[in-house]
């Protein structure tokens, strides 16, 4: 599998800027089909992230979803989701995966950039998303993050999010919370190390933290107000859908199935999951697992964009609906 190169946040910045130009070029290299009931785009590139979120994707490579649609799909690793929108806005990617809805929503809705969700990818669980500690830290619930460090992959993202509103509602002054952005495999070092009192972590890294250095999750973030909470889609541009619109629906229609496969037989999640992350297949067998929708379900995603609103990541509502692709 080819990797892409981890770029550092300020590149994204840097570059965005310029890349947002292109974007109304729309789509990815490579000429378009111009007949036929086809995709007009066969080969694809998705950037994926090395956790649960993307195992469908994997799956829908390795059991010929995409093939039996038309499509070759090649999955790139990236380090987080954001990485990958230069990328995509200059069209050397086609879609990201494992996109954290509350980076996206915010971009979309101060009009950085026009995008379409494609798939839903996964909601949360109370046990595969949660904020572990040390055994020693003293830290066993929700009011022991009081005033402490966590590390988030991104700061001011799902997890920020997630974590301030289940605080929030366990009576914590959430001003007194420090977030610092550590990417997902190098939290359970940092932890160890005491760099950060706690992590904001998804699977696999949750159990890979419980299972090699004793951490303990001292509260779940989907729980209360944020319980089976929409985390993660499939991302492309407006201009890239508006051009390979049977391409999108041909993706669409694998994943789905893919979705509901990953749904019906966790054992093959977890099978999956050490051919494209660095968790050993022994401890893929326990990992908690997340739901993955089959459908794009706005009412669902709806919870997110009013979640981010009342939690100040929104200056005003935000309507969903025009963002998915149907």
């Amino acid at each position: 599998m080819r990797l892409i190169r981890m770029r550092r946040n300020w590149l994204v910045a840097a570059g965005l800027a310029t890349l947002l130009l292109t974007a109304a070029c729309g789509g990815s290299g490579g000429a378009a089909k111009s007949s036929g009931t086809g995709p007009e785009k066969p080969r694809l590139t998705v950037a994926a992230l090395p956790i649960v979120d993307d195992a469908p994707l994997f799956l829908a490579i390795k059991k010929g979803y995409f093939q039996q649609q038309g499509l070759t799909v090649t999955p790139e690793i990236i380090a987080q989701s954001t990485l990958a929108l230069p990328d995509l806005l200059h069209g050397s990617v086609d879609i990201v995966g494992g996109g954290n809805y509350v980076s996206y929503f915010e971009g979309q809705a101060k009009g950085t950039f026009s995008l379409q969700v494609l798939v839903a990818g996964v909601a949360c669980t109370a046990s595969s998303f949660g904020v572990l500690a040390m055994p020693g830290s003293g830290i066993t619930s929700p009011a022991g993050l009081a005033g402490k460090t966590i590390a988030v992959n991104l700061t001011k993202n799902i997890q920020t999010l997630t974590t301030n509103a289940v605080l929030k509602a366990a009576g914590v002054n959430t001003a007194t919370v420090k977030y610092v952005a550590i990417p997902f495999p190098d939290m359970a070092t940092a932890l160890k190390a005491g760099r950060v009192d706690a992590i904001s972590v998804v699977e696999p890294f949750l159990s890979g933290a419980e299972h090699a250095m004793g951490a303990r999750q001292v509260m779940s973030e989907c729980s209360g107000p944020t319980a089976a909470l929409p985390l993660s889609g499939y991302f492309a541009t407006r201009a890239w859908t508006q051009k390979y619109p049977r391409t999108a629906r041909a993706f669409q229609r694998a994943m789905d199935r893919a979705q509901a496969f990953a749904n019906s037989d966790p054992a093959a999640v977890k099978q999956i999951l050490p051919t494209y992350t660095k968790i050993t297949a022994q401890a893929a067998g326990g990992i908690h697992l997340g739901s993955f929708p089959v459908t794009l379900a706005a009412a669902q995603l709806q919870r997110v964009a009013d979640l981010m609103h009342s939690g100040g990541l929104l200056a005003s509502t935000f309507n969903v609906q025009p963002m998915l692709f149907h």
